[in-house]
């Protein structure tokens, strides 16, 4: 039989080499793959984004919606077409609900020189209410601008590494589900953390772009959008709501989409400017025929120039 001492110093020494590989695969996932330190993988993109090339002091506006590369707006050229607009961050994530903006709005604070925010919506947003779990905007902020102490960052790292088996599940995920320009889901951020979606022809879901959305509307959605909008202007902060637009040969064949589209708008509009917010319709003011379009209601990486350039044109105009 093993000496006491002898195995005890094995088992430690198979424990200091199982911590030591452990700590060394945490290390190389974190350089090349978002940790999960959020409950979605596009929010941990971003986050990882930020904290490796943005300067929180430098950014005056930002742009939210229910995706990344789905939100109409790309920032290098917003950023070229608005003489108002100099540093952009898109801070989307896949399929924020109304509420769910109102929680990423919770981290505006991590910029000091915020000028504007930009909500970029589509009508089936406000079909959902999901909160994001296990938040912690506090924390995060803190995060994405390096000000935690090296105990603090231990503690986000260690929390999010916890499950290796997931970590292992996501990097080999990875290259497939997130790295081709011609995916909904792909996260290759240009400098602004956009994502120019290149999809056509086959590319396109037939489902996604034949069918129209239904008509459901939640109130809880409004009601973010309410809070949300009273909270930039107490902060001092514009607010600019857009108006995705949408296939026009789908308006043209359903009833019920150009009504409901005009019924959200006007809903919404009464919401923004009783706070002091300003609303542009890209579905009245940009009727893009099919080139543009990479589904029903969102734009491919051409249709998305247009929109940022139109948008730029209308936050020029308003705060001249």
């Amino acid at each position: 039989m093993l000496d006491y001492k002898v195995y005890t110093k094995r088992l430690f020494l198979m424990f200091a080499i199982l911590l030591m590989v452990t700590a060394s695969y945490v290390y190389y996932f974190s350089k090349y793959y978002p940790l999960p330190v959020t409950s979605r993988i596009s929010f941990d993109a971003k986050i990882k984004f930020i904290r490796e090339h943005i300067d929180t002091k430098m950014i005056d506006t930002i742009v939210v919606g229910s995706s990344i590369g789905l939100n109409d707006v790309q920032g290098p050229y917003l950023e070229k077409a608005s003489s108002e607009v100099a540093h952009v961050l898109n801070l989307s994530v896949y399929e924020a609900s109304p509420v769910q903006v109102e929680q990423l709005l919770a981290l505006v604070d991590a910029f000091p020189h915020l000028k504007r925010v930009i909500y970029s919506v589509q009508f089936s947003d406000f079909q959902h209410t999901t909160h994001f779990q296990n938040y912690h905007p506090k924390v995060l902020k803190k995060y994405m601008a390096h000000s935690l102490n090296p105990m603090q960052t231990f503690k986000v790292v260690f929390d999010a590494s916890k499950d290796l088996p997931f970590l292992i599940h996501r990097q080999k995920e990875w290259a497939h589900k997130h790295g081709r320009n011609n995916d909904f889901s792909y996260l290759g951020f240009d400098h602004t953390g956009s994502v120019p979606l290149h999809i056509y022809g086959k590319d396109i879901i037939q489902s996604r772009w034949k069918n129209p959305h239904g008509s459901r509307h939640l109130p809880e959605a409004f009601n973010a959008l309410d809070r949300m909008s009273k909270k930039m202007q107490e902060e001092g902060i514009y607010f600019y709501f857009v108006q995705q637009p949408y296939r026009q040969a789908l308006i043209k064949k359903y009833p019920h989409v150009p009504a409901e589209l005009n019924w959200f708008l006007d809903k919404a509009t009464k919401i923004v400017q009783k706070n002091g917010g300003f609303v542009f319709s890209l579905y009245k003011e940009l009727p893009l025929d099919d080139r543009y379009f990479a589904d029903r209601s969102h734009l491919n990486d051409k249709g998305s120039i247009l929109a940022a350039e139109a948008i730029g044109k209308f936050i020029d105009t308003h705060e001249k």
